[in-house]
């Protein structure tokens, strides 16, 4: 998939069984602290929701892996807002090829950074769920613009979080949300931090039935 002028190396896979619900793109966390697309919980997230029936596409950041470009910290929610419009347009082909005639629905997950690029990019997508794991709203990395970009989300939102995660506290993620009076809805995982070690399928398990009841 393109963004820009280059190329973006990803992972598309579909439901194994049935007709496909719709489509989840996943973000990874920081490229330059080992960040990829094969990150556990970013994986965990794409399996979990393809078991409920959707398509999932995780995809490498700018620099990362295969992927063309640059990391630059702050244009990566371009990168977001490419992954989606190609998913978007499988999914399009996927209802057409169907001859359903309806929509597929659309989500973004983010995780880290790239919850922080998928907040920046929410707004210009609009996908129908947004979840941001580890949403680190206090970092120095998070584009302050970014903020004003989700103001202007209206759809449902999860945000997941490690009940000992340092860098992004539920305490202050909950209050950044409600500030910014957003429809969402706290996850808090039990005895874990930001990297969520050994739980990250209950995080997965977590994020696809709350896109699952938002998507139907």
């Amino acid at each position: 998939m393109f963004a820009g002028d280059f190329l973006l190396e990803g992972v598309l896979e579909w439901p194994e069984t049935g007709g496909t619900r719709g489509g989840v793109v996943v973000a990874h966390p920081h490229p330059l602290h080992g960040g990829t697309m094969a990150q556990p919980v970013v994986y965990r997230c794409a399996q979990a929701c393809r078991e409920l029936g959707f398509a999932t596409l995780r995809f490498n950041f700018r620099g990362v892996g295969r992927s063309g470009g640059l990391y630059s910290g702050h244009d990566e929610y371009r990168d977001v807002e490419a992954a989606a419009g190609y998913l978007g347009a499988r999914l399009r082909a996927e209802a057409v090829g169907g001859l359903s005639g309806e929509r597929l629905p659309l989500a973004v997950v983010g995780y880290s950074f790239g919850s922080i690029m998928a907040a920046a990019s929410a707004a210009s997508i609009m996908p129908d769920v947004l979840v941001l794991i580890g949403f680190a709203v206090e970092s120095e990395l998070f584009p302050k613009a970014a903020f004003e970009r989700l103001r202007g989300f209206t759809n449902p939102i999860l945000a997941v979080c490690g009940e000992d995660d340092n860098l992004a506290l539920p305490e202050v993620v909950r209050e950044t949300l409600e500030a910014l009076d957003l429809d969402f809805r706290m996850a808090v995982i039990e005895e874990t931090g930001h990297f969520f070690e050994g739980r990250q399928r209950e995080v997965g398990i977590v994020v696809a039935s709350f896109v699952a009841d938002k998507m139907g």
